[in-house]
């Protein structure tokens, strides 16, 4: 089967989702790590199990099956991974979630996916995703390497921030437009650039002025940084 598209850019919220991954060896240990990282309730179908799943399984943070897979396995499932070494097995798996509806994701086969996992780059709560398609696992590796030297601290740092202005951003700036150039014209001004050579004070200072010129309120938060606390 050959796309004619690329796969979507989409993020999807599974915290308290329930994942249902097939196969127990280091490549589902893998998935299931970051599925939990990310809130998920995981559950692994597989005779057999890493000893990384075992103590998961014995802490509490996953459940296990020890069986082979049935359809039954994809009862109440929100997401499902395959990760079997069974062809067939992926296989059956992928026709039996698209039946049902659920998405689904066979580990190295692309065109049985209904959905591909990115490389992450998680900075605070800057997360960016990096994908080649699923032609280039070691590219999207590399360029998420790239990518991490070159995302500072100091997105998250703005990224917090400017979250505290939303509001009353909303509440006096009346269209998107408008709310847009405020915050686009916040950026413009350097503060990121500030943060990374230390002026701290001057860059929440400037977004205080930012705020001022615009009707905006000034954040609890601004105000306890330009104080230098």
């Amino acid at each position: 089967m050959t796309k004619r598209y690329p796969y979507y850019p989409i993020f999807l919220d599974i915290e308290n989702r329930s994942v249902v991954i097939i196969g127990g060896g280091n490549v589902c240990a893998r998935k299931a790590e970051t599925m939990m990282n990310y809130g998920a309730r995981v559950s692994i179908v597989s005779p057999d199990f890493t000893d990384e799943i075992e103590r998961w399984a014995r802490d509490g943070a996953l459940q296990i099956r020890r069986k082979r897979y049935e359809q039954s396995d994809l009862e109440g499932a929100n997401i499902v991974i395959a990760s079997t070494d069974d062809q067939s097995v992926n296989e059956q798996i992928a026709a039996d979630c698209r039946r049902r509806r659920i998405p689904v994701n066979v580990v190295d086969v692309t065109p049985l996916c209904e959905f591909i996992v990115p490389a992450i780059i998680d900075k605070g709560s800057v997360t960016v995703a990096v994908s080649t398609g699923g032609k280039s696992p070691a590219l999207a590796r590399t360029l998420k390497e790239d990518l991490q030297r070159l995302i500072g601290p100091e997105y998250a740092e703005v990224n917090d921030v400017l979250g505290t202005l939303r509001d009353s951003a909303k509440r006096v700036l009346p269209t998107d437009v408008d709310r847009k150039h405020f915050f686009d014209g916040i950026i413009a001004r350097g503060i990121l650039d500030m943060l990374r050579e230390g002026r701290r004070r001057e860059a929440y200072q400037t977004i205080a002025e930012a705020c001022r010129a615009a009707g905006v309120e000034v954040s609890e938060a601004v105000r306890r940084r330009m104080a230098g606390e």
